[in-house]
């Protein structure tokens, strides 16, 4: 493998308590009912459409997509204007992407989150730069579990062969569809399904490479 694709929420970085405040705040401005910690856990993975989604059903109300697209809009507005009060890297991140950057190995960001709340949160925490490739879920390339924002990034980043790291079915959905090898992080937000088996499992960043070559996944430097 000559890449490194990541997930950002729950597998670079611990997002959720920043998540969490934000959106409640626009859900509750419209009248909607706020999610629990653990209801956003569970969709973080699929975008803030996703959450929205899941107040409006929580709320049993008619809601049209006029209120949605407001609480859509107004949780993003909101989480770009903070984004990192409480979100940090995960332990081993930074000199993970360090490590492989220093070998040649490209590294790519490959997140369902919209692209103007990725680069603020990856500039507060002092990430943006970090990647050769940066594909967002409101980009062209869609969104996972398409394999296509992981081909997308592939490309952008200049590599030939990539392994996807995530933590969430919609992860290990798309990689298997674009043909690439998984990694989950046990330490994130998901879990898989049932029928989705990882090629490796990591509990801690620093990890990464003892698991791959256990797994028979060679890093090496773009030719």
């Amino acid at each position: 493998m000559d890449t490194v694709l990541f997930d950002l929420d729950g597998t670079l970085v611990d997002t959720l308590d920043d998540i969490v405040r934000t959106v409640n705040s626009a859900l509750r401005g419209l009248g909607l009912p706020a999610l629990t910690r653990a209801e956003v856990r569970d969709r973080v993975g699929e975008g803030g459409t996703a959450l929205v989604d899941a107040s409006v059903a929580k709320s049993g109300r008619a809601v049209g997509p006029a209120v949605v697209a407001r609480a859509q809009e107004a949780y993003l507005a909101g989480y770009a204007a903070s984004p990192a009060d409480e979100s940090r890297p995960y332990p081993g991140a930074v000199a993970l992407l360090e490590r492989l950057r220093a070998a040649g190995v490209r590294t790519a960001l490959c997140t369902n989150k919209a692209g103007g709340v990725t680069g603020e949160l990856l500039k507060a925490l002092g990430l943006d730069g970090r990647f050769d490739a940066v594909v967002a879920g409101d980009g062209p390339a869609g969104r996972k579990p398409s394999p296509e924002p992981l081909h997308h990034a592939l490309r952008l980043a200049g590599g030939t062969a990539g392994l996807m790291v995530g933590d969430s079915r919609h992860d290990l959905a798309a990689a298997r569809a674009a043909g690439m090898p998984a990694a989950w992080v046990s330490f994130g937000y998901g879990r898989p399904a049932p029928a989705q088996a990882p090629d490796l499992e990591v509990d801690r960043l620093d990890a990464l490479e003892s698991a791959a070559h256990t797994a028979r996944i060679q890093f090496h430097a773009v030719r």
